[in-house]
C-alpha cells in the first residue's frame, strides 16, 4: 500500500514538475518576443492628408517610442497615445499590439473648415466640432474669415455659418471670403459678382442662404450680376438690395 501510495506521488510531483517548467519556458519566451512593425491606418480630414506616416513616426521617436525590435512588456503603448493626442491635428490615437508581434496604430484627424484672420492679428483654424486648431500655413482650400472674430463667435456663429456653406455645392464654390463687421454684422464676399452678401446674424442661416439663392436664380440672373452694391437678408422674408 505504501509503495502504491509513493507511486502516485511520484507521478503527481514529476507533472508538476513538467507544467511549471513548460509555463517558465513560455514566461522566458514571452520575454524574448519583439515588436516586429508598426501597421498604422490614418483616416484623415477630408482626405486633405495633413497627417501622415513621416508625422506619426517622427512623434514617436522624438519622445524615445519607437517600439521597432523592442521586448513587448516595454512597448508603451499608453505612452504612445498620449504623445500622439498633443498633436493639434490628430483628434483620435489608439495603440495596441496584434497577435504577430506588430504594433497596430488608429489614428483619426481633425477636420478643418475654416481660417481665422481676425482683426487682433491672430491666425487659427475651426475644425467641425467648433475646437480652435492653432497650426499654420496649412496646404488646403478653406474658407477664409476675417474681422471681428474672437475664439467664442468662431466656436458658434461662425462654424454654423461655415457647415451650411459647406452643406451646398454652389456656396461652396461661390464664397470667397466671410466677413464680421465690428457690430457682429456678416458679410460674404463672392467669388461673382461685384457685390456683398449681408446675412446679419448666423440665426436661421440656412433659410437666409435659400433665399439668396433664390433671389440669385429669379433675379441677377435676369438682370445682371453687378447691378447691385449689396444684396441683404438680415430681416425676415426680405431681400434688400442696393444699387450702385
Amino acid at each position: 500500500m505504501l509503495k502504491k501510495i509513493l507511486s502516485i506521488l511520484s507521478v503527481v510531483l514529476f507533472a508538476g514538475y513538467l507544467f511549471y517548467s513548460v509555463a517558465g519556458m513560455s514566461d522566458r519566451h514571452e520575454d524574448t518576443r519583439l515588436c516586429q512593425g508598426i501597421d498604422l491606418h490614418i483616416t484623415d480630414s477630408l482626405n486633405f492628408y495633413l497627417i501622415d506616416e513621416n508625422m506619426v513616426l517622427g512623434l514617436l521617436q522624438e519622445h524615445m517610442l519607437d517600439p521597432v525590435g523592442l521586448p513587448l512588456d516595454q512597448v508603451r503603448l499608453d505612452d504612445m497615445e498620449s504623445v500622439l493626442l498633443l498633436h493639434p491635428l490628430i483628434g483620435k490615437a489608439d495603440c495596441y499590439m496584434t497577435g504577430g508581434d506588430l504594433l497596430r496604430i488608429n489614428i483619426s484627424g481633425k477636420v478643418p473648415l475654416v481660417r481665422v484672420l481676425n482683426n487682433r492679428g491672430q491666425d487659427f483654424y475651426v475644425d467641425s466640432h467648433g475646437e480652435i486648431l492653432v497650426q499654420h500655413s496649412l496646404a488646403v482650400q478653406l474658407p477664409v474669415a476675417t474681422g471681428y472674430i474672437d475664439r467664442r463667435f468662431a466656436s458658434d456663429e461662425l462654424l454654423r455659418l461655415v457647415r451650411a456653406i459647406d452643406a451646398s455645392e454652389f456656396w461652396k464654390a461661390q464664397v470667397e471670403q466671410i466677413d464680421v463687421t465690428e457690430d457682429g454684422e456678416i458679410r460674404l464676399v463672392p467669388r461673382v459678382g461685384d457685390h456683398l452678401l449681408i446675412l446679419g446674424s448666423a440665426d436661421d442661416v440656412e433659410r437666409k442662404l435659400e433665399r439668396l439663392m433664390n433671389f440669385y436664380e429669379k433675379g441677377l440672373d435676369n438682370i445682371g450680376w453687378n447691378k447691385y452694391r449689396s444684396i441683404s437678408v438680415a430681416y425676415d422674408n426680405q431681400v434688400v438690395c442696393k444699387k450702385r
